[in-house]
């Protein structure tokens, strides 16, 4: 009698892929790396899928958008630490008088800037959205038979390779420099960087002529003071009502302190 030989078994797999890692924890995919080069090297075949609605090739530029934001929002708390969150930021007052003058209200410094960091960290994307809109609105002005959808978009691919490329510079940088350097110098190049994309993005669908393309840039660095200054409206607001709501005090007083005697 002949026994059957039996087929091998199936070991089943050695261990997860990196790739697959990142896709299970974090939403990562291949797709990531292949938006992030071509948006560089390539930002207006991105743009380019992105109104031709092909999903396929590239990642969803939201989905990047929260992937990258969320680690250039850690990798600013590991280099800056907490002093980007701390109201003490917002007045000239030294830490031991905002901490009296809280103690004065029925409170301490260290739970006013707990609180405080705990809602900037929700409200930072309402912050973002709101503050970079105009960029979008500009997009769709040059272009005002295309959705106003498909023209955030589009600006989303492009600081999308903004942040990327602020996060490789932060990565480098900060091995040979200061934390204030090395976050002044990697915001100078990525802005540089992003223009760069903008010009090539604005070129290949939003512009026939070379002035035509250099003319609607400018509108780009026009623009960006005045969304900084909305930005830090924005942050005001929203840290004037965190105050006045969680700890019932005047954001004026607090901006106002400066630790000197009153005349």
């Amino acid at each position: 009698m002949t026994s059957q030989s039996e087929p091998p078994m199936e070991q089943g797999p050695k261990g997860p892929q990196l790739d697959e890692l990142l896709d299970g924890l974090m939403g990562w995919n291949q797709s990531f790396l292949r938006t992030l080069r071509d948006g560089l090297l390539a930002p207006e075949r991105v743009a380019h899928a992105v109104l031709t609605q092909e999903r396929d090739t590239y990642a969803s530029p939201l989905r990047l958008l929260i992937f990258l934001f969320g680690i250039y929002t850690a990798l600013t708390v590991f280099i800056v630490g907490g002093e980007l969150q701390s109201i003490e930021t917002v007045t000239p007052a030294p830490a031991e008088v905002l901490e009296a003058w809280f103690v004065e209200q029925g409170t301490d410094l260290a739970t006013v800037n707990s609180v405080w960091s705990f809602w900037l960290n929700i409200l930072v994307w309402p912050i973002m959205v709101i503050s970079s809109f105009p960029f979008a609105l500009l997009f769709k002005a040059f272009a005002p038979k295309r959705t106003l959808y498909g023209a955030v978009l589009v600006y989303l691919t492009t600081i999308n390779t903004m942040t990327a490329a602020l996060i490789l510079l932060m990565l480098g940088l900060v091995l040979v420099s200061d934390s204030q350097t090395t976050m002044l110098l990697s915001l100078f190049v990525s802005t540089v960087i992003y223009f760069y994309v903008t010009a090539r993005v604005v070129s290949a669908h939003y512009s026939s002529s070379l002035i035509g393309t250099i003319l609607k840039v400018f509108s780009f660095v026009l623009l960006t003071p005045v969304t900084l200054v909305l930005t830090v409206a924005l942050q005001i607001v929203a840290f004037d009502q965190v105050m006045e709501h969680r700890f019932d005090l005047n954001v004026t007083d607090i901006i106002e302190l400066t630790g000197e005697p009153a005349p």
